[in-house]
Order: structure tokens, then sequence, then C-alpha cells
């Protein structure tokens, strides 16, 4: 490797740099996320899949989301500390990533396959999961707390952006070309943004690579810990603290809801009102990019103002806007309305998303920050497919509408606990209890 490598930025000595690295690391997740939740559910709607159907297939491409509670701790305990704490899971994560989308590409006969489908969707979730982990733990060390909600925004706006490409792309593909085509996309698009760990170090010394020059920094090593006891330890006294519960349940609730709706949607649009494949990819696409550019705007202002209160706007927009589609049913049949349902509810769930990270980041104990934040995650993604899973169990009793009803109450849940949120309340335990940063 020629000595010029060594010389590339790290991500802690430069903001910018550090909002556009993660933002196309999660351009990554949002590229596997689109196309096993929307893509391939609006084709399989056209298809005459059922609610059930397609919620039961989601829910299992999905659950490795939830495991991602296991990889935290092996990532707190064991890394490769010459090339960072977290970099070299990130690397590792998007190879398995690559060959799992190679995988995808040879599904036979997708549509009367669905288990078949659905395991490949298991098993690229599981690395997209695994890098997820890798990336929110690397965000976490290097990310300063005010930075951390602007971070937040450029991460999950590369995520959308990402999500935007696999919905219409993969959309496209799929329709005209089939799963292999759709497939091997995906596997290059991974490719190329796996030069983004390979060319960017998490700090000045540590190496580019693990044949050249370098050493682990001093902050990695204050952090790192090389026993399970610790880990366990510290991971224990932090989540059973009042705050780490209330978000916990929070989240729950409203990812649930987006379960629910992720269900619904391609059935309702695809399946029973008769819009084209391409026009649900597509809009899900638009409503992407959309979501995306406005939590880079309104980042600023909630580090400035706080998340609390735009995470409770947020959630209670999104209870209202979900509400509003089965009182408003006779506009179905109106394209414009659940295309502005589509746009209105990926906007919010994106200032939800932007305020609640922070807020879980900060109140993360940095020595077992990968751990803590991907039990977080865990049991949000955990919440995903219990959402997906609840539509599949409701569908025999209940219509769309009375689905997206169960969706708007699991919003309207959250009102009676914000009361509860303190932030300051929680920082205070976490020093009393030794756990706050170093």
């Amino acid at each position: 490797m020629p000595a010029a490598a060594s010389n590339f930025p790290a991500l802690a000595d430069h903001r910018y740099l550090r909002f556009a690295a993660f933002a196309i690391l999660y351009a990554a997740q949002g590229l596997p996320s689109a196309l096993f939740s929307i893509s391939i559910p609006g084709w399989l709607a056209a298809r005459g899949a059922s609610i059930g159907e397609v919620g039961g297939y989601m829910a299992i491409a999905f659950l490795p989301w939830s495991f991602k509670l296991v990889a935290g701790p092996i990532m707190d305990r064991f890394t490769f500390l010459p090339m960072g704490r977290r970099r070299p899971w990130v690397i590792g994560a998007q190879i398995g990533l690559t060959f799992a989308m190679i995988l995808l590409a040879f599904v036979p006969d997708p549509e009367n396959n669905l288990a078949l489908l659905a395991a490949a969707g298991f098993v690229a979730n599981g690395f997209a999961a695994l890098q997820d982990v890798a990336v929110d733990g690397m965000a976490i060390d290097v990310l300063p707390h005010d930075e951390r909600a602007r971070a937040n925004a450029f991460m999950f706006g590369g995520q959308a952006l990402g999500a935007a490409a696999a919905a219409s792309g993969g959309t496209y593909l799929l329709v005209n070309y089939g799963l292999a085509s759709a497939g091997f996309m995906m596997c290059g698009a991974v490719l190329l943004i796996m030069l983004v760990p390979l060319l960017f170090r998490e700090r000045r010394e540590e190496r580019l690579l693990p044949w050249t020059p370098g050493r682990p920094s001093a902050h990695a090593e204050s952090l790192q810990v090389h026993e399970w006891r610790p880990i366990f330890s510290d991971l224990g006294r932090s989540l059973i603290l009042p705050m780490s519960i209330l978000l916990v349940t929070v989240e729950f609730l409203q990812r649930a809801s987006s379960g629910i709706l992720g269900a619904v949607l391609p059935i309702l649009t695809v399946g029973e009102l008769g819009w084209a494949e391409q026009s649900w990819g597509d809009w899900v696409a638009i409503s992407a990019i959309v979501s995306a550019i406005f939590g880079v705007m309104i980042a600023p202002f909630v580090d400035i103002y706080g998340a609390r209160g735009a995470l409770a706007l947020a959630i209670l927009g999104k209870a209202l806007v979900i509400g509003a589609v089965p009182v408003l049913q006779h506009l179905w049949v109106e394209p414009w309305f659940l295309q502005s349902v589509i746009v209105a509810n990926a906007m919010l769930s994106q200032v939800v998303t932007v305020s609640i990270i922070a807020i879980f980041m900060n109140i993360c104990s940095p020595r077992v920050a990968a751990s803590q934040f991907a039990i977080y995650m865990a049991s949000a993604n955990l919440a995903l497919a219990a959402g997906n899973a609840m539509a599949a169990g409701m569908d025999p009793f209940l219509d769309a509408s009375g689905m997206l009803y169960v969706a708007a109450g699991f919003n309207v849940a959250f009102l009676v606990l914000w009361p509860f949120f303190n932030i300051e309340s929680h920082r205070q335990r976490m020093a009393d209890k030794g756990l706050a940063e170093i």
C-alpha cells in the first residue's frame, strides 16, 4: 500500500467528513431495507399476495434486526484496535452483505417460494443489522454531543436516499428484469459504499488496513473492555434506569405502528386500489427523498431547541396522519390522498428518528455504547417485526381501516408517557452510578 494512503483524513478530525461518511454508510442499510420492505412487498401484492402473506414474509426477513443485542456485546469485547474499535466490524459486515445480495439473485421462482425469499432476506438483513451496530457504535465514539442530532439527520437522510434508490430502482428491475437483476444491483452499490470504511480511519494514528503502519488510539484503548463481566455489569445498570425503560417503551409503540403500516399500505394501494407497482415504488422513493431533505433542514433546530419537544410533535403528527386515512376512506380513490399520506408519514417519521436516536445516543454509557445502543435499536426493530406480525394476525379479523386505527392508537399512547421524559435526571443517575462519560 503506498505511504500516502496513511495520510487519508480521520473521522474524529473533520466534522463534515463525519457527516458525509455516516450518511453514505447508512445508505448501505437503506438499500436492502427498502428492497425487502417496499419493492418486494409491492411486487408480491401485484401478484395476488394477501396482507397475511406479506406480513409473514416481512416478519421473517426483518427478524435479524432484533438480534442486534447479541452483536453489541461482542463488538464491545472484541475488535482489532489498531484499525479502530468499530471500523473492522463495518468492513466485515459489508463484505457479508455483498455476498448476501449475490445469494438473493439466485432464489428460484421467488413469487412461489416465499419461505426461501424470506430466508434470503433474513441473511441480507442479518449483515445489514451487523453493519448498523458497528456504525452506530462508531458514531457514538466519534461524534460530540452537540453534533448528534445533525449527524443523525445526515445518517438517516443517507438511509432514506439509499431506500429511495432501492424502492424505485429495485421495483423497476423486479418488474422488468426479475429478482436476480435487483440482487446484483444491490451488490454493486454495497461494493461502492465499502470504499468509505476502507479509506477513512476513525482516528489519525490508526492503521488504514491491517498491513499498513499505525497503532491503537489512546481514546479507543481507554474505552475498550477486555472482560465480559464489566460489559454486562455496566449494561445492566444502564438499561434499568427509568429513562432507558421509558424510551424503549415509546420506541416500541411507534415502531410497531410503522410495522402495521408497512404491511397494510402495499396491499391497500397496489392490491386493492390498483396502483401500478412502479407507482408504489416511486412514491415511496419520493417520500424518502423529501424526508431526507426535511430531516437535514430541521436537525439544527432539534439540536438547539431539544429533541424531547420535536419527538412529541412528530409522534402526535403521525397519529393524526395515520388516523385520518380510515376516517377519510372516501378519498382513497383519489391518488393524491394516499400519496400525500405516504410523504407526510415519511417526513414525520424522519423527525421521530432524528430526535429519538439522538436521545438514545446521549443516554448510552461510553464503555458499552455498542451493546447498549444495539439493545435499544434491537428492541425498535423487534417492534417493527412485531407490527408486521400483528398485521398478519389481524388479517382474519380486521380490514385495512381497522388495522390503521390500531397503528394510530399506538402513537397516541405516547402522549401518556411524554410528561415523564427527563434527560437531566437520567444524566445525574448515570453519574451517581459511575456510568457517565469518561
